[in-house]
Formats: C-alpha cells, structure tokens, sequence
C-alpha cells in the first residue's frame, strides 16, 4: 500500500509562523493544476502498489473553487486500478481553513467530490490569538464551519490547535482545547508553536516584539492537552495528534468494539509506508530514496512545460533510514519495533539501539508494551522526545 499527496501551494495571505511553500497569487492557478496532472501521470506508476489514501494539502486547498475540483478529481480517480477497493472506501482528506467553509462550498465538497475527511486549520478560538498570528477568521467562523460541515454531513472532522502561543496561559489554552471537545469532532492535531527562521514570527520575537511562553509553561500546556484530551476519549496516538474512541454501545469493554479516528494517510508517514507527493514543493518517499520537488510555482510549472527536471532526489543509506526511523518512532504510540528494526537492519545499529533502550527504561523514560515487541515513550518520555532521539540516533 502507499499513501498520495497533492500541493495546492495558495493562500490568500502569510501567518507570521508559516515556512511552508505558499504563494498569496492565484493568477497561475488553472496553469498550475495542469503541469500537476502532467506530473501525476508521469508519476501514478512509480510505487508499483495502489493508494490507499489521498491527502490534498497546502498552502490552502480551499481556495480552489468548484470547476477546479472538478479538474482535479477528474484526472486524478480516472485509472480506478491505482487505489485500494472502491474509491468511496479510500480516506480522502481535504485541508481547509474555515474562511472559506460557507454553506454552498460544504455542500459542493460533500455531494460533487469524493471527500469524506476534513482537516480544518482553527489553530485557536481565541480572537487576540487569530489577530496575532494573522488568521483570515474568527473564532465564531471556526466553531460556525465544524457546525456546518456537520450539518452537511461530514462526519469525520479534524481540527489543528496550536499551542505555546505569545501571550497564551495555561488557562486560556484549556479553553481552546474544551471548545473543541464541545464541538464534537472526531480527530484533533494540537501542535506547540515552533520558531522557525526567516519568518515573521521570528523576526518579531528577535526585535523583542513578541514573547512566548517558557519551556515551564510549553511542557504544562502539553500536559493540559494530554489530560484534556484523553479523559475525552481520544488516543494520543502521535505526539501532536489526538484520534476520538468511539465504543460499540452493547460491548463497552471489547477491543474489537472501538472504533478509531486516527489520519490514516499520516499514520502512513509515520509507519514507513511508501508515499508520492505530486505539486510544487511536495515530496516523495520510497524506503530507499527521497524525492522533493522544486519550491517555486513558476519554476515548477516552467520546467514541466519544457520537460526539464523539476526534481531533486537522494539514496538514503541505512544510516538515515535507521535514524530517520527513530526520529519517527519516538512521536508515535507505537514506538519502535524491535522485529521490525531486526529485520530491516544490520547488528551494529540493532547493538546500538538495545544498549541505550536499556539504560531509557531504567529512567522511566521508554518501556516495553505488552504483548508486542515493541518499545515506547512514557509519557515522562514524551517530553523529552527531542532529547531521546539525540540517544538513539547512530
């Protein structure tokens, strides 16, 4: 199985902590969609296994308008071999930012498209935090787009949170995180801010503009979020995400009752599947190598065109795929599995990984889970995920 990601690299406008490849111009856009669809089909074969999910990420997808959906699905659903089972079954995740969730666009996306998963860009509920990080929204546009999508009949809705915010308490954050319980979706992505350079944010906080909370308070919010969260029923499944529990109601206590609402596509990431990324700035991974594309539209859709190469790529050694492994293992529930790594590498890194294990678990910080082979963060752990990488890593 392999997962797909498609780039829609537009936004209407920048928020001060985004580094992601965007452009606020959509003048390009019809020309764009069509070097994409070039791509795809150059491209739909390379993994040699059908797709199991469909991810349309950006940027924000949501700027597309109706016909430009209509194109994209289009070409990409043609060759019905390419996907797992019937195209109604595979998850098909839609990133939006609730700006642009009206009514008539819901009821587009619902009836005329194959999406059945929305993952809504909220970040917080609170107005002074949406001004500050420069969200088109408010907080009543976003609890008004989860309710309408709702009522639409969507019925499997994830919603990003950010934490660690300039200026936010412990208090103010617990606010944001039962505002979204209240509103009943099935999957939360809580993310702590992170700073990264050449960004607005960063240019704030190095002229002594803005503050952010301290490491003090980051790691209480990210406990908040976790005792939040899981006392309301959801798994905390990554280190950043959050997927709701639901239970047969005529066998509360049966395993095989509960139902999971966990990003199937991003589970994929994070559990060494194969993946292609198509659009600018997007990238692909088969186990062995790692592809990206360029991060510029005109230069994306220029070198298309002219049948240039728009890529660059790299063989990973077993190094990187060993540390790549770690860096994934210590954000997953999941951890490492050891028969997994015994199988896939070689005696010195296996040697490796088990004589630092041992010495984590004696600090509470990793434990074996029952009845796997595999090894986790405590939740101790957890916080210092950062710092057991740096253990782990070859």
């Amino acid at each position: 199985m392999s997962a797909l990601y498609i780039h829609i690299p537009y936004c209407k406008q920048r928020c001060i902590y985004c580094d992601f490849y965007s452009s606020a111009t959509r003048e390009s856009k019809k020309e764009y969609l069509q070097c994409l669809i070039e791509e795809w089909e150059q491209r739909k074969y390379e993994l040699n296994q059908p797709f199991q999910t469909i991810y349309i990420g950006g940027g924000t997808p949501s700027t597309l308008n109706e016909e430009e959906l209509e194109f994209l699905f289009k070409n990409i659903l043609k060759d019905k071999d390419l996907f797992t089972g019937n195209i109604e079954e595979i998850e098909i995740t839609f990133e939006a930012n609730p700006e642009n969730l009206n009514r008539d666009y819901l009821k587009f996306l619902k009836e005329n498209t194959p999406i059945n998963r929305l993952s809504i860009g909220i970040q917080s509920f609170d107005e002074d935090d949406l001004k500050l990080i420069g969200r088109r929204h408010s907080g009543k546009d976003a609890v008004k787009s989860v309710n309408l999508a709702q009522e639409i009949g969507f019925d499997n809705i994830s919603i990003d949170l950010m934490f660690g915010l300039p200026n936010m308490t412990e208090s103010s954050w617990q606010k944001n995180l039962y505002q979204a319980i209240m509103l009943n979706v099935q999957h939360i992505s809580a993310y702590q801010l992170s700073v990264e350079d050449k960004t607005m944010l960063s240019t704030l906080l190095n002229k002594g503009k803005l503050s952010l909370p301290n490491e003090e308070q980051q790691i209480k919010q990210f406990k908040e979020t976790i005792n939040v969260l899981t006392e309301n029923h959801f798994e905390h499944y990554e280190i950043s995400n959050y997927a709701l529990i639901e239970l047969n109601s005529t066998n509360k206590t049966s395993e095989s009752n509960k139902k999971s609402y966990r990003s199937k596509h991003n589970s994929s990431y994070w559990q060494n599947v194969p993946y292609l990324g198509i659009g600018a700035s997007s990238h692909s991974y088969c186990i062995t190598e790692r592809r990206w594309n360029i991060s510029d539209i005109k230069q994306y859709v220029h070198k298309i065109k002219t049948n240039q190469p728009y890529w660059e790529k790299e063989t990973l050694s077993e190094k990187e795929h060993y540390n790549e492994y770690i860096l994934v293992g210590v954000r997953t529930k999941e951890g490492f599995d050891l028969d997994y790594m015994q199988k896939t590498f070689s005696e010195p890194y296996i040697k490796h990984f088990l004589s630092k294990i041992d010495e984590l678990q004696s600090e509470g910080l990793i434990e074996k889970q029952a009845s796997t082979n595999n090894y986790a963060l405590t939740l101790n752990g957890l916080f210092l995920s950062n710092q057991i990488a740096l253990i782990l890593i070859y």
